[in-house]
């Protein structure tokens, strides 16, 4: 999975209003499918995003709590009910960026 600076995703998100945050989530969960086979993939976070869209964001908290959950199946945590409540309550962004360094962390372990 690809290593990004967790300091420039905060910041292009809030500078470009979410923007960056959907480029985002839509660029991890295609190398999340890539990269766990184990568990289906997830439906292309686009197509989510218009549901979400339609069902007044409700559908697209179920697709995160799936994500969250590939992401912990991956790397073997168990944080995806604390990243759903955080996008939840408004802060996504945070539990995003905390993927992130999830990432970035494993990304570094594999390299040594």
């Amino acid at each position: 999975m690809t290593k990004r600076n967790i300091v420039t995703f905060i910041l292009l998100s809030l500078f470009t209003c979410g923007i960056y945050s959907i480029y985002w989530a839509y660029v991890t969960s295609e190398e999340l499918n890539k990269a766990e086979k184990s568990t289906p993939d997830l439906m292309n976070f686009i197509l989510a995003f218009l549901l979400g869209i339609v069902t007044c964001g409700i559908f697209l908290f179920y697709w995160e709590y799936k994500f969250y959950s590939k992401v912990d199946k991956l790397y073997g945590t168990n944080n995806a009910l604390i990243y759903l409540i955080l996008s939840i309550v408004g802060f996504s962004i945070i539990s995003e960026a905390l993927i992130q360094d999830t990432i970035n962390k494993n990304d570094v372990a594999n390299a040594d």
